[in-house]
């Protein structure tokens, strides 16, 4: 599976997302709300992750 954002839940792939852009773009606000926004979006994806697993096993009963 190619993990990549938003879908991934691997906090790495997000952190090192976060650098990248930082440093193309190094005049981008680096604040408290840009912050509040990156992670509230990380954590959402790792909720929406566990919601994609959840929904196999209650539709094929095992964990794919």
């Amino acid at each position: 599976m190619d993990e990549q954002i938003p879908t991934t839940a691997n906090a790495q792939i997000w952190a090192k997302e976060f650098v990248k852009i930082v440093q193309e773009n190094p005049l981008i606000a680096f604040d408290e709300e840009t912050m509040l926004a990156w992670f509230a979006n990380s954590i959402m994806a790792g909720y929406d992750y566990a919601e994609r697993k959840n929904r196999e096993v209650r539709s094929h009963g095992e964990v794919s």
